[in-house]
């Protein structure tokens, strides 16, 4: 998306402002005023702000506290309301398991500067936060006070058996690693390749307290007109057949694959499919049928290697996929293509 269009919910920006009353900052609406903000929007919740005047306003809000655990006192100010629409569905989901879905499927409700990915590595699931602006000095504080802020969200809604394994982060702000392993109460490790938190194996299944799953089924229904309508990217459909396209070379991407690309579970992307009238099925069949004429036009690559390169098993079963597309096998198709038509 491009950096102009980005944009950061309201309550994200009220998050700040009392993180700097929590510094001691007895009047902190003056930044916005420093950066042309109208106060006035900040008291609606479903109002937005770009990110570049966020992103400005966490400059000035760092520098005028000066505290390098800037990311943690935010994460102390924070509510599970300061994440607007999103927060209210993670307090209904019947799982940690599913916060982290509504996280990642709905991260751009709260804001656009990052994005969310679920992962993991060997028994330990985990979450990556991509950082908009990596460079900048403010991001480190920035990446702190996302994960803080997961944190903070998930130990109030399942408590102390909220277990993490560890901390990646690409910078720390200061060098002092203390606060930070306090805080988390697990190794952070600072110099790294992408920024990930890791969970302990049995956080997952962790029971959240008085979900409902009726309210989160409403606000879902909510949160999916709202993405519509702030036109969060091209349509889901588009992106699958782009992913497709590139990523059929020998082997069949998996669709927990294309949705972890999306940053979204398999559950929404399939959601999101069927509101645009398709299914995954039917965008691997058309990626698949066109990607097959185009090859087929190349008199010089075997049949064989056809079916391999689109990630068929067996030849015959691209025999008997073409055949439903075209009416005709390939080496038909490849003689009348061969032929002009």
């Amino acid at each position: 998306m491009p950096e102009h269009e980005r944009e950061v919910s309201v309550g994200l920006t009220r998050a700040l402002l009392d993180t700097l009353r929590l510094e001691g900052e007895s009047r902190p609406e003056c930044l916005l005023d420093e950066l042309g903000i109208d106060s006035a929007v900040l008291e609606r919740p479903e109002n937005r702000i770009s990110f570049d005047q966020q992103e400005a306003l966490w400059g000035l809000a760092v520098e005028r506290s000066g505290s390098p655990v800037f990311g943690l006192q935010f994460a102390r100010a924070i509510q599970p309301a300061s994440f607007g629409l999103m927060g209210y569905m993670v307090m209904n989901c019947s799982t940690i398991d599913g916060c982290l879905d509504v996280i990642v499927d709905y991260q751009f409700l709260a804001g656009q500067g990052g994005s969310f990915r679920r992962t993991g590595c060997d028994q330990y699931p985990a979450l990556d936060y991509q950082a908009v602006n990596p460079g900048d000095a403010v991001t480190a504080h920035r990446v702190i006070a996302m994960f803080a802020s997961i944190v903070s969200l998930g130990r109030w809604l399942a408590g102390g058996s909220y277990g993490l394994e560890r901390l990646e982060v690409c910078s720390l702000p200061g060098t002092d690693l203390a606060p930070y392993t306090e805080y988390f109460e697990c190794p952070v490790i600072s110099g790294c390749d992408e920024n990930r938190l890791f969970f302990a194996p049995t956080v997952l299944q962790l029971p959240v307290t008085h979900a409902s799953e009726e309210l989160l089924n409403l606000l879902t229904e909510r949160a999916d007109r709202l993405l519509s309508s702030l036109s969060l990217g091209p349509g889901v459909a588009a992106r699958v057949a782009g992913l497709l396209a590139t990523q059929l070379d020998q082997a069949l991407p998996a669709r927990k694959a294309i949705a972890s690309q999306l940053g979204m579970s398999e559950r929404t992307l399939q959601r999101r499919l069927q509101q645009e009238g398709t299914t995954y099925q039917q965008l691997l069949d058309q990626t698949r049928h066109h990607l097959a004429l185009e090859m087929l036009r190349n008199r010089d690559v075997p049949l064989a290697d056809v079916a391999a390169q689109l990630g068929f098993a067996e030849p015959s079963a691209f025999y008997r996929a073409f055949r439903k597309w075209q009416g005709v096998t390939p080496g038909d198709y490849r003689q009348t293509a061969g032929a002009g038509l």
